[in-house]
């Protein structure tokens, strides 16, 4: 899973940002920004151990939160160092363990689904990928069920090797309705996302292309219609309804491009489809290589961040009002930071803290009733 900013911009190009959230009805007065805090209070939540390691995608359920730890496995399910099976960590408040889970494969993709008590898994996004549903208070039997696709999110290669590529990834949720990112595309017309449809008995999870990577699109900033070229779809998230901008839509980032894409009606034949180039403050010449997004949905709250180098950091956001968007630029191909991200003009400004290579994001608010983070949709 698979965004910073810098909050002083050179004068002219900050009142231009400003003039461009305003007229788009995003963000608060032009003073705020110099009240809030470059750098926020942080500590280690948990760290990797012996037996999990890698941490990576991170999600909330009944208070608990839950890391998927990919164990040195390959992106196509290869064995790593401590063998086939990746592992799923339940945490209590203070970063204690509660329980733990063992997948076969690559764990990448964890969402939490509260309202039916699962947790939906995607394994190896590069190839040979599947899913699985886990009930962390089913009897063990029933605690892990896997599910394969259908139709596979395999297919051919249009620039081999490997011959074969396609996997899933990220997974968003939204009023029932599943959405799993395909990852690794084979074909410049592949599905972007899909739409999955889970069927208990036979355990198959049906897909359903929701848009390709060369679908057009609008760009957000200059209103023109745009031909997409995705060649990384990563992590998606539904923004909750504190976003300044695109809330309830499906934001589906594509990581190496260097952009997110957010999706109206995501459950239509013929969804709407908003372009968001990203870029740094200060400017840099590779698109930053996103490989989250998270929306805070209360003044008060913790921003967990992942770290595949072994750590789960808690960051304090007081301070940072709600509808701020953050984003986590993993190193793959550039800096690692952490920043935020103006989802008006697409400039991620850095914050003052420092990671190895931040992935994953939670935003938790400090009152329960506060909402989510928007992995589920809140829309």
């Amino acid at each position: 899973m698979p965004l910073r900013t810098r909050w002083h911009i050179a004068q002219a190009t900050s009142i231009g940002a400003a003039a461009l959230a305003a007229a788009a009805g995003i963000g608060g007065p032009a003073s705020a920004a110099s009240t809030r805090p470059n750098t926020l209070p942080a500590h280690t939540f948990a760290s990797a151990t012996a037996s999990a390691t890698q941490p990576d995608d991170i999600t909330l359920m009944e208070g608990h939160i839950f890391v998927g730890f990919a164990n040195g496995i390959a992106p196509d399910g290869t064995p790593g160092p401590l063998g086939s099976k990746s592992t799923v960590v339940e945490y209590r408040t203070d970063g204690t363990v509660a329980h733990t889970f063992s997948l076969t494969g690559k764990v990448d993709g964890l969402t939490a689904d509260p309202q039916d008590g699962r947790l939906i898994v995607t394994v190896n996004e590069d190839l040979n990928s599947s899913l699985y549903v886990v009930r962390p208070d089913a009897d063990p039997p029933g605690q892990v069920v896997h599910y394969s696709y259908d139709p596979s999110p395999a297919e051919p290669n249009s620039s081999p090797p490997p011959s074969t590529a396609g996997g899933t990834d990220s997974i968003a949720i939204s009023h029932g309705h599943i959405f799993v990112t395909h990852s690794n595309p084979g074909q410049a017309s592949s599905a972007a996302t899909y739409e999955a449809d889970l069927d208990p008995d036979s355990h198959i999870a049906h897909l359903r292309p929701v848009f390709a990577d060369n679908a057009t699109a609008t760009d957000a900033v200059t209103k023109q219609k745009v031909t997409l070229g995705l060649t990384d779809p990563d992590s998606n998230r539904f923004l909750p309804s504190s976003s300044p901008r695109f809330a309830g839509q499906l934001a589906q980032v594509a990581q190496a491009d260097g952009q997110v894409v957010f999706v109206d009606h995501a459950t239509t034949p013929s969804p709407g489809l908003t372009r968001l180039n990203l870029r740094n403050s200060p400017a840099s010449s590779a698109p930053p290589p996103v490989d989250d997004i998270a929306v805070a949905t209360a003044e008060q709250g913790t921003l967990y961040v992942t770290d595949p180098t072994g750590t789960i950091t808690a960051l304090s956001t007081a301070g940072l009002p709600a509808g701020t968007v953050f984003a986590a630029e993993a190193k793959d191909t550039g800096t690692p930071l952490l920043g935020t991200l103006d989802l008006a003009t697409g400039v991620i400004t850095p914050l003052g803290n420092t990671f190895t290579n931040p992935h994953g994001l939670l935003f938790v608010p400090s009152h329960p009733d506060s909402g989510n983070d928007g992995s589920q949709g809140d829309a």
